[in-house]
């Protein structure tokens, strides 16, 4: 554990070390540009004296250079391995440097200064960060690529194996075994994955097997069964609380409530998340913030809704039928992204990445999230929250209450416009999984938590990634 921790480390230090030389090389190479290489929309080739005439930010550029890259996430090794998106990632990242730096010189009152070396050093930094971690990548991939060991009933492993593309951030990995808690099946060896053996020879396989990660796919419990018919039952009602006696295992996992009987501690399963002080500063925040955000959003949402009505027909808001708190039905709005009418033919379905009824105009508004600006008319009217789990469609809603364990308990607060589930996934990220972000954000809520998720979704829509 201790080496793996060291070659972590070691590596990092190496990719932040090739990110500063980077951008030292870029910055040299964008003035040798400017000396012998004429370019379109300048005057002449520079002189090569001009390189000692003028001031040189390199503090700032290292400074930004390395932290802006920390803040867009390319510095999290578990994800320098997925390279899709990585471009525009990085020139977003980037050109917020570009803007920086070309204020700094603003500010110093230089009018000397080249800005032209300003483009040509973003464009050869991007092109420089861009090959630094797709080489890495793919060294990763080859050399290193994660080991991971799974453990559960046949039926659980085949369905997170079916998704694990869209779980897991590294498309390279490797599963080396699988254990099974219901005897050997046949999935293995359809799957060409070796069965290492049952549930009570864990403890000899983690040892001896090589791996990185060990998956523990836990099956249904009598006890999650049990809360899920409870949560079925009381729907849209008043329910009881809920408390178990943990075992050492739920303490080490889970987040014990403070709660006893006598001398036995208790872990609160099921409690209403709208006691916590908190909720009640959240829904005055949510107003006054969402009150700026929209004055301040005004002449965007101008914008869009010029270019949606001169490049299709149609309205330019869209309203919709979505399930709130409680499961009551409100109409959210959002900027029109798809044309007109465009479930007439097939009815409620998903929307995808790849949906043809989207217009190009509707793809740039969802890829930067501009579309959903609208919706703070629902936080204005107290049907949404800023952060929150999202809200469904009824015809969807009623299909996953059905389908999914422990889907009426997001039901207990206001949906948001954007969520843990939202800043943490990706667009295909199943809606099993997507639920356990929410019940995630519902059970740890905190004002801090808040504002985590309102700059994660900052990075998401300057990223260009998330659902």
């Amino acid at each position: 554990m201790r080496q793996r921790t060291l070659n972590y480390q070691t590596t990092l230090l190496a990719l932040v070390l090739a990110d500063l030389l980077c951008v030292t090389v870029a910055y040299g190479g964008a003035f040798f540009l400017r000396v012998v290489l004429p370019l379109p929309l300048t005057a002449d080739l520079l002189p090569l004296s001009r390189f000692g005439e003028v001031s040189h930010p390199f503090p700032l550029l290292v400074v930004t250079q390395i932290g802006l890259l920390y803040f867009f996430g390319f510095y999290d090794l578990h994800t320098v391995q997925q390279p899709g998106r990585l471009v525009t990632r990085v020139a977003a990242a980037l050109g917020v440097q570009l803007l920086a730096t070309t204020a700094w010189y603003f500010f110093r009152g230089d009018l000397f200064f080249p800005r032209s070396v300003l483009i040509l050093l973003w464009l050869l930094n991007t092109a420089g960060v861009v090959g630094i971690r797709l080489w890495l990548g793919d060294y990763l991939g080859r050399v290193h690529p994660l080991a991971i060991l799974l453990v559960g009933a046949e039926e659980d492993i085949r369905l997170f194996l079916a998704d694990l593309p869209a779980l897991h951030p590294y498309p390279r990995l490797k599963v080396v075994g699988l254990v099974s808690l219901n005897g050997k099946g046949r999935m293995g060896e359809e799957m060409g994955i070796p069965w290492l053996g049952g549930a009570e020879e864990l403890s000899r396989i983690a040892r001896e097997v090589r791996v990185e990660e060990v998956i523990v796919l836990s099956p249904t419990t009598w006890k999650e069964w049990f809360v899920d018919n409870l949560l079925r039952s009381y729907q849209g009602g008043e329910r009881p609380r809920v408390l178990v006696v943990p075992s050492v295992y739920d303490i080490l996992v889970g987040r014990v409530s403070s709660l006893r009987l006598h001398d036995v501690p208790l872990v609160e399963v099921l409690k209403n998340p709208q006691e916590d002080m908190a909720f009640l500063l959240k829904s005055l925040l949510d107003r006054l913030i969402a009150g700026v955000l929209f004055i301040c959003s005004t002449p965007l949402l101008g914008a869009a809704g010029i270019l949606i009505k001169c490049t299709s027909p149609g309205p330019i808001l869209y309203r919709q039928r979505r399930v709130g708190q409680g499961g009551r039905e409100f109409i959210l709005y959002k900027l029109r992204t798809m044309v007109d009418d465009a479930e007439a033919e097939t009815g409620p379905i998903l929307s995808s990445r790849t949906d043809e009824r989207v217009t190009w105009v509707g793809r740039i508004l969802r890829d930067s999230r501009i579309d959903e600006i609208p919706q703070l008319l629902n936080v204005l009217n107290g049907t949404m929250s800023l952060v929150g789990p999202r809200p469904e469609r009824p015809e969807f809603a009623q299909q996953f209450l059905r389908e999914i364990a422990g889907y009426t308990e997001r039901l207990q607060v206001k949906p948001g416009l954007t969520g843990l589930a939202q800043v943490n996934g990706e667009y295909h990220t199943t809606p099993e999984y997507k639920l356990k972000y929410d019940l995630a954000y519902i059970y740890n809520y905190s004002l801090w938590l808040d504002m985590r998720i309102l700059t994660a979704t900052v990075k998401v829509m300057l990223t260009r990634r998330g659902v």
